[in-house]
């Protein structure tokens, strides 16, 4: 797919490995007008600082962070800043860890209805220890992982920031600029999900 200019918007990357597999997780945030170097600098620190706080206390020993990558997506070939401030810190939780693939899944919510204004984030690099059964977390945890979501809105939001949906689609037709929508609530159910991309085959 061409380049899809989104106003006012700003990619942050999240670049993690659980022995040797790529974890990596990307959230898209509003800077409420043309992105500047100083918001990108903003935004990555933001997601570094909350990657410390208040994830990795409830990942797995085997993941680690590497590098979280803030980008203007407003134009092509934006400015890009790279935060290394987490880099080299892993997961608190010592165990028999989870495959690369499962994951936990935050549901982001808007004011809005339809597939364009919902977003998931798949949450890899996890613990057996998290386990209620085979298939589900307990709902402690998925409590640990919906605290995290909010923090992560709240977090953005002093540094001027708004965490969103991004629809870059619609009715299976490219936009010619992507629409950015205010998450406005979250949902993490304790159901054990996949995110193939990461398995190891």
């Amino acid at each position: 797919m061409a380049f899809i200019p989104t106003p006012e918007g700003i990619e942050i990357v999240v670049h993690g490995a659980q022995e040797g597999i790529p974890v990596v997780n990307t959230y898209h945030v509003s800077a409420g007008g043309s992105p500047t170097d100083t918001q990108l600098q903003d935004a990555a620190e933001a997601v570094s600082s909350w990657m410390i706080t208040d994830m990795i206390p409830y990942l797995d020993s085997t993941y680690v962070i590497q590098d979280v990558v803030a980008t203007d997506i407003s134009v092509a070939d934006g400015h890009q800043f790279t935060d290394l401030s987490a880099a080299g810190y892993g997961g608190t939780i010592v165990g028999a860890p989870m495959a690369a693939n499962a994951a936990v899944v935050i549901s982001w919510r808007t004011a809005r209805t339809g597939r364009s204004y919902r977003g998931r984030t798949y949450i890899g690099g996890l613990n057996n220890g998290i386990l209620l059964d085979p298939h589900n977390i307990t709902t402690v945890y998925a409590g640990h992982y919906a605290t995290a979501g909010q923090s992560l809105i709240d977090i953005l939001a002093v540094a001027g920031l708004v965490l969103s949906v991004l629809s870059k689609v619609a009715d299976k037709v490219a936009r010619v600029a992507g629409v950015l929508t205010e998450i406005v609530s979250l949902i993490v159910d304790t159901k054990v999900d996949s995110q193939r991309r990461r398995t190891a085959n």
